[in-house]
């Protein structure tokens, strides 16, 4: 089967001529409730700058076509087998993400098996280990840099084990030995929207704080992409990158983004590069007296709603956790069967105060309602 990638490309490309052909204001007056900045306001320089990333800010706030397969599997071969999800770490979207991957597992007739890498090294190489010792049919590796856990994938790989690196890369990224494919967003490509929309909402007037932890590969190419959209489009504009350390994050994100709030008092934005950051953001920011509003990645559904209730500006989010793990049991067992890797690439979306609308999938993600539905019919052919 040919790979086959799906993306929001077609529907931004759209939207960027909709915009190009019907916006005779500037971009800015064409979104005053998204934006902090009046165009009398800005220099050419500011303004040439928002005319820029304004349309990439509106092609990624475009509503999002359903992923989902389109050819069926045979269940018969992969029924009553096990696979494990082995997450770096289990926060909350890991949980949800593992909530759809049972769900999916059940419907197609596997078991799941999971793993917490608790942020370690050796516990990543465990979970692998002892997956393989067990007899697994298949691996949904979650967030884990295959370069630390190389002899294990090669492991598992020498015993016929499919392994999927599953959000660790952008989707082009070079397969490691021992992987089968990569299911992934373009992780860089959100670490720059999300710098997009600081910029066009601040009339590219931003002091910016980037939370981030190169330890963890995805956060690291979202913050380096995120700091070079800031300079290619705004040579003006600050970026402080704080790197911290993931063993210890609950206490290192504040400590490290109290500093740099003390050092850069006019910092206007916060750019935590995964929800999850954002519960030790808030309260720093608070403390500081800062009015800095809060971008993050991921779409969970507690940011969602402080989307809603102001606590945070934007979260560019998937589609909902649980499908995402319906999607990656989709591609995991097309590998268990000897398909080739659908080539699945990940959409997102930024969900902020235009976009959020009562916070539900039917308002934010309509074509993802009942997507199982989607999975089981094309399933079962």
């Amino acid at each position: 089967m040919k790979p086959r990638r799906t993306t929001i490309a077609l529907a931004a490309a759209a939207t960027a001529l909709a915009l190009s052909m019907t916006a005779c204001t500037s971009a800015t007056e064409a979104s005053d409730d998204s934006s902090s900045a009046s165009t009398a306001d800005l220099t050419d320089a500011q303004q040439s700058c928002v005319d820029s990333v304004q349309p990439k800010v509106e092609a990624a706030s475009a509503e999002v076509d359903l992923l989902a397969p389109d050819s069926p599997i045979d269940l018969d071969a992969v029924s009553g087998e096990t696979i494990w999800f082995i997450t770096v770490t289990m926060n909350q979207f890991s949980s949800d993400m593992l909530a759809g991957v049972e769900e999916a597992a059940d419907a197609a007739g596997v078991s799941v098996k999971s793993y917490d890498g608790q942020g370690s090294t050796n516990r990543y190489n465990e979970g692998i280990e002892q997956a393989i010792a067990q007899g697994a049919a298949g691996i949904i590796l979650v967030g884990i840099d295959p370069s630390v856990v190389s002899s294990a994938l090669a492991d598992a790989d020498a015993a016929g084990i499919p392994v999927q690196n599953t959000l660790n890369s952008d989707p082009d990224d070079e397969l490691a030995e021992g992987l089968y494919g990569n299911l992934t967003s373009d992780f860089s490509a959100d670490g720059a929207t999300m710098a997009d929309w600081a910029l066009a909402d601040s009339g590219c007037d931003a002091t910016i704080s980037i939370i981030y932890s190169s330890a963890i590969k995805v956060w690291d190419l979202m913050a380096t992409a995120a700091e070079a959209e800031i300079k290619a489009e705004c040579s003006d504009c600050n970026v402080d990158m704080l790197d911290i350390d993931l063993a210890n994050a609950a206490t290192d994100v504040g400590a490290q983004l109290q500093s740099s709030l003390q050092k850069n008092p006019d910092t206007n934005y916060v750019i935590p590069v995964w929800d999850s950051a954002v519960t030790y953001v808030t309260p720093v920011i608070a403390a500081a007296g800062s009015d800095a509003k809060v971008i993050s990645r991921d779409g969970l559904e507690a940011n969602i709603a402080w989307v809603l209730d102001g606590t945070q500006d934007v979260t560019v989010g998937t589609p909902p956790t649980d499908w995402l793990g319906w999607l990656s049991v989709d591609d995991l067992l097309r590998a268990m069967t000897g398909e080739d890797a659908p080539g699945y690439v990940i959409p997102t979306r930024i969900i902020d105060s235009e976009t959020v609308g009562d916070g539900s999938t039917e308002d934010i993600w309509p074509a993802y309602v009942d997507f199982q539905s989607a999975f089981t019919e094309a399933w079962n052919g």
